[in-house]
């Protein structure tokens, strides 16, 4: 089994928001064996549980005692990448930083700071497969000795059908997966800002998906399923556990990555 981490030391990042478009600053501490993640807020501290998660709409929102923290999921990505389980998060905003749109900043920052801590963390396992839907998209779990993902995507609308990529170790993440950034439809752009859903987002941040091919440069010619695979690293990381399973997800998002999480950990 792996031991628990934290950081070495404190440290200090800031930025816009995706959505909010609103300036964040986030200080990091180390926190004690068996803390969590807690994000900390006017004073509230918000546990990185799916129990807090509050709304899954393009992005995961945490709540507790009316205080709220938006779009943690690839800063909860980088963490569990990294192994630390225990960490202090005091937000000066409503939003976390988007940075570039990816997880590969967030690694950069803390790699060099994480710290074994002496007890072990909690694991788990599985015994048998479980499935899980909601409408067309599908998750399943798969007994496994390591964290495993293979995740497929498909937008009939758009050029982007049936990108397909697989994670066979998680210790090819910060290659293969933190750099992919979020991506959206240029056929929706008009109508998510109208909504204010991406006052933050630009071609450095985001990946834009036209009709017939990527906007801006992609990282990856399959950039959008390896974000779908940082997403659902994050979501996953909510269940507070280190996971010895394979995940094969069909079209899956944040709603149904809830689902599954609580259905798990319910047995």
């Amino acid at each position: 089994m792996d031991r628990q981490r934290t950081i070495k030391e404190s440290v200090k990042v800031e930025g816009k928001g995706l959505h909010t478009g609103c300036y964040t600053k986030m200080y990091l501490h180390s926190a004690p064996e068996n803390t969590g993640v807690l994000f900390i807020k006017n004073k509230v501290k918000i546990p990185a549980n799916y129990k807090f998660v509050v709304e899954t709409s393009r992005r995961v929102v945490l709540e507790k005692d009316g205080e709220k923290i938006s779009t943690v999921e690839h800063f909860l990505s980088s963490l569990y990448y990294l192994g630390i389980s225990n960490l202090y998060v005091e937000v000066d905003g409503d939003e976390v930083p988007i940075l570039d749109g990816s997880a590969f900043y967030w690694v950069e920052i803390l790699e060099d700071l994480v710290k074994d801590q002496d007890d072990l963390i909690n694991e788990l396992t599985i015994e048998k497969p479980y499935s899980f839907r909601v409408k067309n998209a599908e998750i399943l779990f798969f007994p496994s000795s390591r964290f495993q993902v293979l995740c497929t995507i498909s937008f009939p609308s758009s050029f982007l059908r049936w990108q397909t990529f697989y994670l066979k170790d998680l210790k090819d993440y910060k290659t293969e997966i933190a750099p992919a950034r979020t991506f959206g439809f240029y056929y929706e752009v008009e109508d998510l800002i109208k909504k204010g859903l991406v006052s933050g987002a630009d071609l450095n941040n985001a990946l834009l998906v036209g009709e017939g091919g990527y906007v801006n440069e992609p990282r990856f010619k399959d950039e959008p399923v390896r974000h779908k695979i940082l997403d659902l690293i994050g979501d996953m990381s909510l269940s507070g556990k280190r996971l010895k399973l394979k995940v094969i997800s069909i079209g899956s998002g944040h709603l149904l990555h809830m689902k599954a999480i609580s259905c798990l950990l319910r047995g």
